[in-house]
This record gives C-alpha cells, structure tokens and sequence, in this order.
C-alpha cells in the first residue's frame, strides 16, 4: 500500500491513500502522538494558507515542508509493515 503525506484545504490531516483522504481510525496502530502532530500540522498549514503573514514564526514553505517531511518519516517508521510512505513537495510551493 502507498500512503502520500501533503496537505490539502481543509483536510482535517494530511494523510493520503491511492482512493482519497484517510483518517486516523484508517491507522488504529499509530501512536496518539503521531495522530497530534500530523492533525496539528494539517491545522497550522490550514490556518496560514493563503495568508500574508503566512511566514511569520518560521511556517513558511520551507519549514512547513521540513516540518512535514520529518512527520512523514515517523510516520513510514511506525507503518513500516503496512505501507510505503511518501511526501508530495507541492505544499512547499505554497
């Protein structure tokens, strides 16, 4: 199974499967932390989308996409038997 990592509007975390978005209870395994921080992420990244002071605090491009690759590779670790875990750069654009 191919998991992607990126956020998208409105999302309520940035985890993907080839069919859509999936959802926490898709992952009853993961870590409650990792569940925190991927929604946390998503949060943020919702919050300072397509707003000027977007990269105030470092959440920028850059730092959102440090940020979100350094959560997808706790996330490959942790599904490490049931998927492979990839990030899509295309917030990093934003």
């Amino acid at each position: 199974m191919l998991i992607r990592v990126f956020p998208d509007y409105d999302a309520g975390w940035p985890v993907w499967a080839w069919d859509g978005l999936t959802s926490p209870a898709d992952f009853p395994d993961l870590s409650p932390r990792l569940v925190a921080e991927l929604t946390a992420w998503q949060e943020r990244w919702n919050s300072n989308n397509n707003r000027p002071e977007r990269y105030r605090n470092g959440y920028g491009p850059r730092g959102s996409q440090a940020e979100l690759d350094r959560l997808a590779r706790h996330l490959a670790a942790e599904l490490r038997d049931v998927a492979d875990v990839e990030t899509d750069t295309w917030s990093s654009k934003t």
